[in-house]
């Protein structure tokens, strides 16, 4: 019931943000057009029914196109791209996470300064080192490990999944160790070390199932902050994605489907996520 209550009105949200242009030309003109603003959300509804006859002007050629299906193709292309990286950001953050658990106070300092030291590199920056890299390995070795930008229709991956994950995978590892060792100092680590269990075995089966949990509720922030990094990524890469389709059909319809496209799958792998961890919770408090 929750999660249908949260549903609903986070798309209401998305529903009444379509309609901001209005509202802020409106007090930029130092005027409350809540009319205006009203007839302008009645008129994005309606002009997407029906989905299938539904057009845009396309600002690079000047012409009418269809909204659906054309707009699919663009916006699987960027969640693809924005799930692979945040499954990627994930697994590497725990993994360097755990093996940074296993070293000395001194040698996880290290780590974590040089991490964090790459933190603050912009994203912009590291898109052009990574394409600036691929380009000196093809001069020094004649050997192209990967395209630099999308052309003729064509897709690449793992260069722009790498460069979108970097990031993130960074964050998330500092929320992992914070988390890690809070976990670290429990009694119950404490009793499990006591009876001879070894690090690695103590990590695993006991503080990682217990950390990962808070880890990925406040991973939220994470995905959105990809987010915001997926239109500088489309830009550099020159890749089809829904961002620059955005961008080349600005309208408020094309603004509506867009943020629902990306809302819906993200709510959806929260709430399962979210229906998962409870009734891991509940059955560990039956037992």
């Amino acid at each position: 019931m929750k999660l249908m209550i949260k549903f609903v009105f986070s798309v209401l949200g998305i529903v009444l943000v379509s309609g901001f242009p209005v509202l802020i030309g409106g007090l930029v003109a130092g005027e409350l057009r809540l009319t205006e603003y009203i007839g302008a959300l009645e008129a994005v509804l309606r002009g997407l029914w029906p989905l299938q006859e539904f057009t845009v002007l396309n600002m690079r050629t000047n012409r009418e196109i269809p909204l659906f299906p054309t707009i699919g193709e663009y916006i699987i292309y960027s969640l693809e791209l924005l799930f692979l990286a945040f499954a990627v950001a994930i697994f590497f953050a725990i993994t360097f996470t755990v093996l940074t658990m296993l070293l000395k106070e001194k040698a996880r300092q290290r780590i974590k300064m040089a991490l964090y030291f790459l933190e603050s590199l912009p994203d912009l920056l590291v898109i052009m080192l990574a394409q600036l890299a691929v380009i000196a390995i093809y001069l020094q070795t004649n050997v192209l490990i990967s395209k630099i930008a999308v052309v003729q229709g064509d897709h690449i991956y793992w260069l722009p999944v790498l460069c979108l994950a970097l990031l993130p995978m960074i964050q998330l590892y500092r929320l992992c160790m914070l988390t890690f060792r809070d976990e670290e100092r429990k009694m119950y680590i404490e009793l499990a070390r006591s009876l001879g269990f070894s690090k690695v075995f103590v990590i695993w089966v006991h503080m990682f199932r217990n950390a990962i949990i808070s880890v990925f509720f406040q991973s939220k922030k994470t995905i959105w902050f990809m987010l915001s990094n997926l239109f500088v990524l489309e830009l550099m890469f020159n890749i089809p994605g829904i961002m620059l389709f955005m961008k080349d059909n600005i309208s408020p319809e094309v603004f509506l489907v867009s943020i629902f496209s990306f809302f819906l799958p993200i709510f959806l792998l929260y709430s399962i996520g979210e229906w998962l961890v409870l009734r891991h919770l509940r059955g560990k408090e039956a037992i």
